[in-house]
């Protein structure tokens, strides 16, 4: 498979008709009879260069992406299917890989989510196999902004919140197909440099049943440098930062899923995220 290649990313694109002090909005249920369930939209821009992650010079300490090594013997995909599994096996594992690969004190994983593409996405076919399974996430966009990760510091560490921020931390997502070589939908990654933080991010709050949560989606920017891993195999990590305590958002990864096209093959695909603060 080519080293560099042209695909499509979608970003977000403000509706017009949203006023400008309205904030993003997206509901995750759905919106009352008359109500529109978002205020902005997601459109493909092409031909947006997608670099080879093997081959390129960037770093973890100033590109904030990193590919590294698993242990993933015996990690069989159905295996994910049991949380317990997943606690007792799969989690340790990660613990030590990240330690070892980013020089880490301690590792605290906070959240993982599967993802199984339904044969049909992104159109979705009811009654398919795997239709009511998280599915890939095509549009730009950051987790989590510095107001939302006050919040989670509060809620996963409660009195211990004030020692924590006295550390040195970061917030890091980590991705990993369940199957590899990895040739549908792989994920890609933005080159934090590249991106115009005062002009590119929007925020946008996703609003589910019982709680909210604050987002960065992205607009575009022909600056914009995309990196992607080719064939990305099961004992392989990527690993990208969301938050760091001494330098803020300053290397948070913009990322989001994108389709192959005739390039691909293999079966659908199906990966783990997980997120993890990373105390050093």
């Amino acid at each position: 498979m080519a080293d560099n290649l042209l695909a499509s990313v979608r970003y977000i694109v403000k509706d017009p008709a949203t006023p400008p002090d309205e904030k993003g909005y997206i509901l995750h249920y759905a919106a009352p009879p008359g109500f529109p369930q978002n205020n902005f939209k997601i459109e493909p821009y092409k031909n947006i260069k997608m670099h080879d992650l093997r081959n390129s010079s960037l770093t973890y300490s100033q590109n904030g992406i990193k590919l590294a090594s698993i242990n993933s013997e015996g990690m069989k995909p159905e295996l994910f299917d049991d949380d317990a599994w997943i606690e007792s096996v799969y989690l340790p594992e990660l613990h030590r890989s990240l330690c070892k690969a980013l020089g880490a004190k301690d590792v605290t994983i906070f959240d993982w989510m599967l993802r199984k593409r339904a044969v049909s996405f992104p159109q979705r076919n009811a009654g398919e196999k795997n239709e009511d399974e998280a599915q890939p996430s095509l549009s730009a966009h950051i987790d989590y902004t510095t107001g939302e990760l006050d919040g989670r510091l509060e809620q996963y560490f409660g009195a211990d919140k004030e020692k924590v921020k006295k550390s040195r931390y970061q917030v890091i997502n980590i991705w990993k197909p369940l199957t590899g070589p990895c040739r549908d939908f792989p994920m890609a990654y933005l080159e934090p440099r590249s991106v115009d933080r005062e002009k590119d991010l929007y925020l946008v709050d996703e609003v589910f049943p019982t709680v909210a949560n604050e987002v960065y989606q992205v607009h575009h920017n022909p600056n914009h440098r995309w990196y992607w891993v080719p064939d990305q195999l099961d004992s392989e990590i990527t690993i990208f930062q969301a938050y760091d305590s001494e330098k803020g958002q300053e290397l948070a990864v913009p990322h989001c899923s994108f389709d192959l096209g005739a390039r691909g093959s293999g079966i659908p695909r199906q990966s783990i995220e997980v997120r993890a603060f990373v105390f050093y």
